[in-house]
């Protein structure tokens, strides 16, 4: 395929010699016949063996190789590599290795890949995708459109517990999980029924590999959430919130619309709407980081006051 005929199908502007697209690759692993895409002028600017790229609008013109010009390069990359039929990890029909409840109900269009178990009275929207291993259990609710990938545990039992006797008894959970449409959840995250209720991920929220949600947890709308990250049981994250990898969250806590969290911080209060924090304990990002400096200053002065102690 050629440059231009990529750029007309995208409705993008384009600079440069016309060449012929074979493949989509990194910056790092890229090859004559390559389309790659650069999201700065620095890495625009390194070392690349592409034929061209995609680049943001505002760098088109300083491209040093063909170049489309772009407000999203890594999306419109992507799409190029569809245009080319490059292979997508993809199911579908229903694997004949899949257990599915008689009593479950999918749309048309829904696609369950090998192993996955799909419990009794289950509900899948038109076009989601369960991929190999995932297990939905008894009577939870899938949008239409999701992609729930491999491992993933839907409507496990909540850790619920209440000692009293000197033993910790099991508390059951009644409740069940909702994926509203348009939901994506990563390979090994496992998300708790409701103890009573419903526990909701909002539409066209993505949730990365390897997270933890808790039960009764309340997740709005485009929000998006990255590896590693632990949600307990009751907390409530509003419209397009952004959390970072290894976040904690602890019981209740209300993450405010649109806020956004740093990687490794731990939040054990309520974040305002549009704030950004970070910190363990988090706190508001500028604040964050003065105490950090701080910090770092923190032997010198030690060393100062000792000094000033001595002479007294």
């Amino acid at each position: 395929m050629k440059l231009s005929e990529v750029a007309s199908r995208l409705g993008l502007p384009w600079k440069g010699e016309d060449c012929e697209i074979r493949g989509v690759s990194p910056l790092e692993n890229c090859a004559a016949g390559d389309l790659t895409f650069a999201l700065d002028r620095k890495r625009m600017l390194g070392p690349c063996d592409a034929s061209a790229m995609v680049v943001p609008k505002d760098l088109l013109e300083a491209a040093p190789l063909p170049a489309l010009g772009s407000e999203t390069p890594a999306l419109d990359a992507a799409r190029v590599g569809q245009f080319l039929g490059m292979r997508e990890l993809t199911v579908t029909g229903i694997h004949p290795r899949a257990t599915v409840d008689p009593s479950a109900r999918l749309a048309e269009g829904v696609a369950v890949g090998a192993n996955a178990v799909i419990g009794a009275r289950v509900v899948i929207g038109e076009g989601s995708v369960i991929h190999a291993g995932a297990v939905i259990h008894d009577d939870c609710l899938v949008g239409a459109r999701c992609v729930i990938h491999s491992n993933v545990v839907i409507g496990g039992e909540g850790f619920g517990y209440e000692f009293a006797g000197g033993v910790h008894h099991k508390i059951p959970h009644f409740g069940i999980v909702r994926l509203e449409d348009d939901v994506e959840i990563g390979s090994g995250t496992t998300i708790d029924r409701a103890r009573f209720g419903e526990t909701v991920i909002g539409q066209g929220s993505k949730l990365d590999n390897l997270i933890q949600i808790g039960h009764n947890f309340r997740l709005g709308r485009h929000v998006v959430i990255v590896a590693q990250a632990g949600l307990a049981g009751s907390v409530r994250v509003e419209d397009y919130a952004v959390i970072g990898g290894q976040v904690g969250v602890v019981p209740h806590a209300v993450i405010g619309r649109g806020a956004r969290i740093a990687s490794t911080s731990g939040v054990a209060g309520d974040v305002p709407a549009g704030a950004t924090w970070s910190g363990w304990w988090g706190k508001e990002h500028r604040v964050n980081l003065a105490e950090l400096a701080a910090l770092r200053k923190l032997p010198e002065v030690m060393k100062r006051l000792r000094h000033l102690l001595q002479e007294g």
